[in-house]
């Protein structure tokens, strides 16, 4: 990569900038700006002239994020991939943490990414916490684990009012 990333994920602004440039031309320090305020999802994070992805890495950092204080959290798949969580756990494949959504539509619009009718699977996070596992909260929606035991995990079943 050739630019200098601290322990907690952090660059500079201007070699972001540099580095972006080669693929974005048109990229300038305001759109930067503006692509960080604006991301609903919060996934960037500017600190002085540094600037870090919150989740989402493909190299390993070290950020001390709270662990989670929910008791259910959601991920949105195909029904091929929920096939083999269900047997083998949530695994972060060619990514460093597993992602895990606070909200049901929030795993359904991620999991409509691959498919057009997403498998929500539920995650027994509080009983994952007490078993040792860490989950962390990334931003305000989004929460990563290194990986997910298949016992922490079952298919969400939408409950219908009779």
């Amino acid at each position: 990569m050739g630019m200098k990333v601290s322990c907690d994920g952090y660059m500079s602004v201007e070699d972001m900038l540099s580095l972006m440039q080669k693929r974005y031309p048109w990229l300038d320090k305001s759109t930067l700006d503006e692509i960080v305020t604006e991301d609903k999802k919060g996934r960037f994070e500017l600190k002085g002239n540094m600037i870090r992805a919150r989740y989402g890495h493909s190299i390993d950092i070290s950020i001390n994020s709270s662990t989670t204080d929910l008791d259910i959290l959601y991920h949105g798949t195909t029904e091929h991939s929920a096939k083999g969580i269900l047997k083998e756990g949530l695994k972060p494949m060619k990514r460093r943490k597993v992602h895990l959504s606070k909200t049901i539509e929030d795993a359904i619009e991620i999991g409509g990414r691959r498919t057009k009718n997403p498998v929500i699977l539920q995650i027994d996070a509080r009983k994952a916490l007490r078993e040792g596992i860490r989950i962390e909260k990334a931003t305000d929606t989004i929460y990563v684990a290194g990986s997910i035991p298949e016992s922490f995990i079952s298919v969400y079943e939408v409950k219908h009012d009779d």
